[in-house]
Formats: structure tokens, C-alpha cells, sequence
């Protein structure tokens, strides 16, 4: 048994390919030091966020510093798919967790650019297999290797470019949801105001 930080546990290498902007990721339970959970300390800089993925294990987030998003998607795959406002969440306080379905289209990471977000992420790193029993590794699917898959693509280039276009209706799905919150506190009277008003 080792006590791990989750501020200077092992920081592992980040695939480009799996985020937009930069991230800090530190192990701090994995193959090692468990034998069923692994769980990350990760720091998303300056607005940058996950690319669309999945888990073959359900997901814990818990928002350890600033302000974050969560957003699941709804379609038949990275490439046919839509955002309802409902499926955008904000992390707004510290300590505020989301559990992600097994097998769940989702992205997460900061807010906006120029803003930080860190949070905890739980996951177990095997699945039993619910016919014979079997266990495996749980994978973990990514966009980029999505888009490969969906449109037969194996071109890097034309994947980030349809990348490109993915991050764009996420950041705009953030930006809409944002502008939804904005004008719904600023039609909500305040306390005070009704006081005021009455008097």
C-alpha cells in the first residue's frame, strides 16, 4: 500500500489526439497499485476540453478545482450526432461529481479559454463479460479512432480536419448552454429587488 497526491502523483503522457488544448494527467491509482481501479488527477488549461469518447465502465468525475462542463451526446455515432441543452452540465463548485454511463458518447474539460479545471476520474479498469463470465480489460474509445472507423478513413490529416469540425459544435453547444444560464439569471428577480419593490 502507498499513499499517492494527487497534485504530484506520476504525470503520464497525454495522446494529442484525445484532447483539444493542453492537459495534465497524474496516475494516481492504475494497474500498479490496484487491482480493479484506476483514477487520474487531471488539469485541463486554458478552456481545453476531451474529444468525444466512451468507457466500457461507468465513469466518476469530481471537480477538484474551477469551473467545468460535461456533455453527452445523443446519435448514431462521432460523425451523426446532436446536443441537447439538457445534456450539458456544469461542474460550478468543488466537489461536484457526475458518474458517466458505461458506454456513454461524452466530453468534459473546462469551460472556456483562459480558465483552468481539474477534476478526479474513477473508472474500473476491468469488465466481466455478462454471458460466460469473462473478464477483460475495460477499453476506453476515442473520437479520433472513431472517425477512422465510421468513415473507413485512415488519412490523419481528413480525421482532423472532421476532428476540427466536432470540437467547433462542441464549443458551440457550451456557448449556447452558457447563454441559456445567463439570460435565465437575468430574467430571475433577485431577492432585494422584491423587497425593494414592495416597500
Amino acid at each position: 500500500m502507498k499513499k499517492e497526491n494527487i497534485h504530484n502523483a506520476k504525470e503520464i503522457k497525454v495522446n494529442e489526439n484525445y484532447f483539444t488544448g493542453n492537459v495534465i494527467i497524474r496516475e494516481i491509482l492504475g494497474q500498479t497499485n490496484s487491482a480493479e481501479q484506476e483514477m487520474y488527477h487531471v488539469t485541463f488549461q486554458s478552456g481545453a476540453l476531451t474529444t468525444l469518447h466512451f468507457h466500457e465502465s461507468d465513469q466518476i468525475l469530481i471537480a477538484t478545482k474551477g469551473k467545468g462542463v460535461v456533455g453527452f451526446v445523443n446519435g448514431t455515432g462521432v460523425t451523426k450526432f446532436e446536443i441537447n441543452d439538457d445534456d450539458i452540465i456544469f461542474f460550478e463548485n468543488e466537489g461536484d461529481t457526475i458518474c458517466i454511463p458505461a458506454n456513454k458518447l461524452h466530453f468534459h474539460g473546462a469551460i472556456k479559454r483562459g480558465e483552468n479545471f481539474s477534476h478526479i476520474a474513477i473508472r474500473k479498469i476491468y469488465k466481466v463479460n455478462g454471458t460466460d463470465g469473462t473478464v477483460r480489460r475495460a477499453e476506453n474509445k476515442w473520437e479520433y479512432d472513431l472517425i477512422s472507423e465510421e468513415t473507413g478513413n485512415k488519412d490523419p490529416q481528413e480525421i482532423k480536419k472532421i476532428a476540427a469540425d466536432i470540437a467547433r459544435k462542441l464549443q458551440n453547444a457550451i456557448s449556447k448552454k452558457l447563454r441559456l444560464l445567463r439570460a435565465e439569471e437575468s430574467m430571475t428577480p433577485r431577492a432585494d429587488k422584491n423587497i425593494n419593490a414592495d416597500v
